[in-house]
């Protein structure tokens, strides 16, 4: 596949301190948070959803009403969603290399 120009520009507020975990946790994996956002939106497009199944707390009564995205937003949680997301990847890699 021949690689796309980039010059599409998308701009996400974030806590600071949301972004700096971040960036560290793509630092580790060996890339940027930058290059993790082109990845969540080739594979949102691929795969005309989202790259991962939101969960919404609110069935659970542990959530007030803010949306089903909400819980993505919860600091305990971001570990599940890093895992289960490297996983998700893990294996369409495989499957499309097969």
């Amino acid at each position: 596949m021949a690689q796309q120009k980039k010059d599409g520009i998308v701009h996400v507020r974030v806590s600071a301190d949301d972004k700096e975990a971040a960036e560290t946790i793509y630092a580790d994996m060996g890339t940027s948070l930058s290059e993790a956002v082109r990845m969540f939106i080739h594979e949102s497009i691929k795969l005309n959803t989202l790259p991962f199944r939101p969960v919404s707390g609110l069935t659970k009564g542990k959530m007030r009403a803010a949306g089903a995205l909400h819980i993505y937003a919860d600091k305990k949680m971001r570990e599940a969603e890093r895992e289960a997301w490297i996983k998700s990847l893990s294996k369409k890699y495989e499957d499309a290399n097969r």
